[in-house]
Parts: C-alpha cells; structure tokens; sequence
C-alpha cells in the first residue's frame, strides 16, 4: 500500500514493475479503513506535509497489524516544500522506517 496524495516520480515506475500488487491510497484515514478490511505486507508513507497526519496514521496501522513493514519517505529538498524533514519524522515516529525517495528506490531493488 502506498499512501499519500503524490508519489515521487521516480517511484512510479519502480511500482508499476513491481511483481506484487501495489495499491495507491490517497491518504491516512482511507489507508486505515483499507488496512482494517485487508492484509497489506507493507505501507509506504509519502510525507507531503499536506493532509495526511503521519504519526497518526502509523500509529493506527501499527495497531491494526504489527507485522506490517512501514516506511516513510520523506524528502525535504525534493518533495513538497512543506515535507517534514526526515530527521524529525525519525525522531517522531520510532516504529517506522524513515527513508529518502533515493534509499527507498535502492531498497525496492533489492527485491
């Protein structure tokens, strides 16, 4: 599941040619509902800064399903100017991964 009103280009086409099913949701409390009603391996976070609260929402996933990957990316200097810098989405949110669109995209290649 990928979340967030935009998805930096450069992923796109990493998930289009993905083997598995990726779905795109475009914000936190969809993304809850949908988790409640389905399995999803993963959940990747796009920080925009814009409607979706972060931390809620990895909370409220985190609680419907513990062994869900989480991961958020965050890119302060390439996404929207008012993304949350990586480093404080660290500090914030302790039960996610915090990655750059760059490390998410080398990440996803490994697979």
């Amino acid at each position: 599941m990928v979340i967030g009103s935009e998805i930096p280009q450069s992923l796109n086409a990493i998930f289009r040619a993905a083997t598995s099913r990726v779905t795109h949701i475009p914000d936190g409390k969809m993304a809850v509902s949908r988790a409640q009603h389905e399995m999803f391996d993963a959940a990747i976070l796009i920080s925009t800064g814009e409607e979706m609260d972060l931390a809620e929402t990895v909370l409220n996933l985190r609680d419907i399903s513990g062994s869900m990957e989480l991961i958020i990316v965050s890119d302060w200097a390439n996404t929207v100017k008012s993304a949350v810098p990586k480093e404080t989405l660290a500090s914030l949110v302790s039960n996610a991964t915090v990655m750059t669109t760059r490390e998410l995209e080398k990440h996803l290649n490994w697979f």
